[in-house]
């Protein structure tokens, strides 16, 4: 697959700019033609929506590096730069030249472009409307990604004011936009999840690989953590719960799911082919010592698994004293499914809203039922939010979660222990941890972007 971004926000307000790929999920919507013109169909709609999902899948965003990088920034994993990868991200070393965040930055706002183009359509019907939830619901997940990357929101002493610039049109408004507060934001991002549900009939859904109607729920209830609607997170949970389509996966399949090409208790995934992968760039040759290996477990996250727990045969042991994810992504030729949504967080989301609301009860219930699933030995006492964290490391691990988890409850990154040679390798020499509110808790705005736009201010400490 072969992506060529050359724009920022500025692409997403004045269009999408130039994008070649081989694959058949790209759109075929001319830039030189106007929008009305471009998209005369429902299949249209549908065209852009698979393209918008093409987009993300690249190596540089959710098809790898947005995954492993909020491992690798925590006490989950680090690098050991074998062949240079996540060294910046490893060592918390950011600046605003960096090529990851002009990536994640770019991408989002590209996806986001692309629903704004669906959402200017003025077709009718109920696959329109479909479509155009889908739509909404993408452009919600986009901002609410770039908000929790590049927002100030976990900056001690970061501007309340310095979130993201919210973008809703396509090739029209104002071309230099200004970053909107933080409050603002997450307003327009309920919102726009809000419409999302209203408009998808939850029967249309389709693959999983493909934005739905309780994929969306799922999200909404991740992003209610975020913003403390704990009554909100748990009633979108229980929508998914609810629903009859999904269950926690037993411990007798639980390795062998995540062996086939897509994970256990998917909601909502990534999707690669033989033809429509990432190539050498995937996550599998990221994580096994059979190839580039840069990204290896820390013996912190192996031991917090009691022996008889499934999960930890997912973790080998190569060589002595080191560790590797060998099984969530197997497949080095770049076809494993990459979940973005799966059950287990939905179960956990609920657990976590129901712990940070006082219902510890019902919290510890939850937490102790997956725990169980999973064949572990270690179980919960007090259905505190301290044990919903923990449960959630060791469930999510080497999922893209846990950097964000540590954010949102005000917690430093804990820089356990790693091989001594490689301690170069790891933020502050592996000495100590980094501090709640530290700089590196935001992204820098890209360079490219405070170059072009006269309106763009740069995060705190860059």
């Amino acid at each position: 697959m072969k992506k060529q971004y050359k724009y920022l926000v500025l692409l997403a307000i004045i269009g999408i700019g130039t994008v070649s790929c081989d694959s058949i999920l790209e759109p075929s919507v001319d830039q030189a033609v106007p929008t009305d013109q471009a998209v005369k169909s429902a299949s249209d709609l549908a065209s852009l929506i698979n393209g918008a999902h093409d987009i993300m899948n690249g190596a540089g965003f959710l098809g790898e590096d947005a995954i492993g990088t909020p491992e690798v920034m925590s006490d989950n994993a680090f690098s050991n730069t074998n062949s240079g990868r996540y060294a910046t991200q490893s060592l918390a070393s950011y600046v605003a030249t960096d090529g990851y965040s002009s990536t994640q930055w770019a991408t989002a706002y590209q996806v986001i472009a692309q629903a704004n183009i669906v959402l200017s359509s003025d077709l009718s019907g109920s696959d329109v409307d479909y479509y155009k939830g889908q739509a909404y619901a993408l452009r919600a997940y986009m901002h609410m990604y770039l908000l929790l990357n590049f927002g100030q929101q976990f900056v001690e002493g970061g501007d309340p004011n310095l979130g993201i610039p919210y973008v809703t049109t396509y090739a029209e408004g104002n071309i230099y936009p200004s970053r909107e507060p933080i409050s603002t934001v997450f307003e327009k991002i309920e919102q726009d999840f809000d419409q999302a549900v209203n408009l998808m009939n939850p029967s249309l859904d389709g693959s999983s690989s493909l934005i739905g109607y309780y994929a969306t729920q799922g999200l909404m209830s991740r992003f209610f953590l975020y913003t403390g609607e704990f009554s909100k997170a748990i009633a979108a949970a229980d929508v998914v719960i609810n629903s009859g389509q999904y269950s926690v996966v037993s411990e007798d399949n639980f390795v062998t799911t995540w062996q086939s090409t897509t994970s256990p208790g998917i909601i909502y995934e990534l999707a690669f082919t033989a033809t429509d992968r990432n190539g050498f760039e995937n996550l599998a040759r990221m994580m096994r010592p059979t190839n580039y290996g840069d990204i290896e477990v820390t013996k912190d996250l192996f031991d917090s698994y009691s022996d008889t727990d499934v999960r930890k045969q997912l973790i080998v042991e190569a060589p002595v004293g080191r560790y590797r994810m060998m099984h969530k992504y197997n497949l080095e030729d770049g076809t494993d499914n990459i979940a973005l949504l799966r059950f287990a967080e939905v179960w956990l989301n609920k657990a976590e809203a129901l712990a940070r609301s006082g219902q510890n009860a019902t919290a510890l219930e939850m937490i102790n039922t997956l725990s169980t699933a999973r064949g572990a030995t270690n179980s919960y006492t007090t259905g505190s939010v301290s044990e919903v964290l923990a449960e959630r490391r060791l469930e999510l691990a080497l999922e893209g979660h846990r950097f964000f988890d540590l954010a949102r409850h005000g917690l430093d990154i804990p820089n356990p222990p790693i091989p001594s040679a490689l301690a170069p390798n790891r933020f502050n020499s592996n000495a100590s941890p980094i501090p709640y509110g530290d700089k590196v808790y935001a992204l820098p705005i890209p360079q490219n972007e405070m170059d072009s736009n006269p309106s763009m201010v740069q995060n705190k400490g860059y």
